[in-house]
């Protein structure tokens, strides 16, 4: 006995449970998706690739707040496959009232690692004394322009300085929520020396050469701790050692960290607690309360159609034939339900990102769309 053109299904309750379903896998897709873009947004902070190393201060608290030996950059900058060697400054600091991240670089050697385009005015040189070129997110945030004179407040050390915004850039990255500015300045409103940077970013050709870093930090802890040597003047020095002259400073090897840059930043994320597993352990409570909506909407649709149910059993109709022809009727709406609901959520996280920008560090959260909560979504509907 087939049922298929049997239309006992109330059209009414149907939708009922089509508009559950929808919500169910909207509320799931919103809370799985706000999640996983928070983390990957902040892993990404640095630049993604594999090739790209962070050398890094262990000891410090946060990404930006660690100090390490300006001069390794020039040390690892010798290593064989090493394509680019960045050292920087992150600065949280204050800027027309609004809170955002300055960064100081080497321009050269900066410009190796994240290709900047210049949307307004000129490309930032290492001898622009009292320029800064800002991200277009900033621009637009603050209402900036090439010209503009700007007041720069650090918030890490109790200083500030009058600074020309010199050109407007645009890197499709999170670069594009800061402002950038030569090294020095970068260490002095940092409240550090010539002789320490935040960081320092570095390009392989290939990933073997990140052994050769680790021996060049070696040698160059041994030469810090040997006694003092005469060393003869050089006649001519690059561009950014006669303005930032570097030193050969003692360090504490046990203190400098290597690591991919990705990896380098999810370690200070999992030191709070906040891991993968977490997020997915917190994704799977919001998926079982979800499931717990949709058996619940199911359970209604049946008792609504009992009178109908029970008039196909007293017809010979089996239990399994019911179910097989209930999962053909219901499986097309589930699906759709799964879908709407992810498209639905799709749309409102755009335009919560279009509309009020939601920050992390004062940087803008990338609202990104996950292969695998769409099938978590499309499993929580149809199972």
């Amino acid at each position: 006995m087939e049922l298929t053109g049997f239309n006992y299904l109330k059209r009414g309750n149907v939708l009922t449970l089509f508009l559950i379903l929808s919500a169910a896998s909207m509320v799931f897709s919103i809370t799985a998706t706000s999640l996983l873009s928070s983390y990957n947004g902040f892993a990404a902070y640095l630049g993604g690739g594999d090739n790209i190393i962070a050398v890094y201060d262990r000891k410090s608290s946060t990404p930006f707040t660690g100090l390490v030996p300006a001069y390794l950059a020039d040390k690892i900058a010798t290593v064989d496959g090493v394509l680019a060697s960045s050292p920087e400054v992150l600065v949280p600091c204050i800027i027309n009232s609004e809170a955002l991240f300055l960064r100081g670089v080497v321009p050269e050697e900066f410009l190796k690692l994240n290709q900047l385009a210049i949307l307004e005015g000129e490309m930032l040189r290492l001898g622009d004394f009292n320029s800064v070129i800002i991200g277009r997110n900033v621009a637009e945030k603050i209402g900036l322009k090439t010209e503009d004179r700007v007041m720069v407040y650090g918030v890490l050390a109790d200083r500030y300085m009058e600074l020309n915004v010199k050109g407007i850039f645009e890197s499709k990255s999170p670069m594009d929520d800061e402002v950038i500015v030569p090294i020095y300045i970068g260490q002095w409103l940092r409240g550090t020396d010539y002789n320490h940077v935040t960081l320092i970013r570095v390009k392989l050709d290939h990933l073997e050469a990140a052994s050769g870093i680790f021996e060049e930090i070696a040698k160059a802890y041994e030469q810090a701790s040997a006694p003092p040597q005469a060393q003869p003047k050089e006649p001519s020095k690059p561009l950014e050692e006669t303005i930032t002259p570097r030193t050969i400073i003692r360090f504490k090897i046990e203190n400098i960290g290597v690591s991919q840059s990705q990896r380098f930043m999810e370690g200070y994320i999992n030191r709070y607690g906040v891991t993968r597993e977490t997020l997915l352990v917190f994704s799977i409570t919001v998926l079982f309360f979800s499931s717990l909506s949709v058996a619940s909407a199911a359970k209604t649709l049946i008792i609504h159609h009992r009178g109908e149910i029970s008039i196909l059993r007293s017809l010979g109709v089996s239990k399994g034939l019911l179910k097989r022809d209930l999962l053909i009727k219901l499986l097309p709406w589930s699906i759709l339900a799964s879908l709407f609901g992810l498209a639905f959520a799709a749309a409102i996280l755009m335009l919560i990102h279009r509309y009020s920008s939601p920050e992390l560090f004062f940087h803008t959260l990338p609202i990104q769309i996950n292969p695998a909560i769409a099938a978590m979504d499309l499993i929580l509907i149809v199972a």
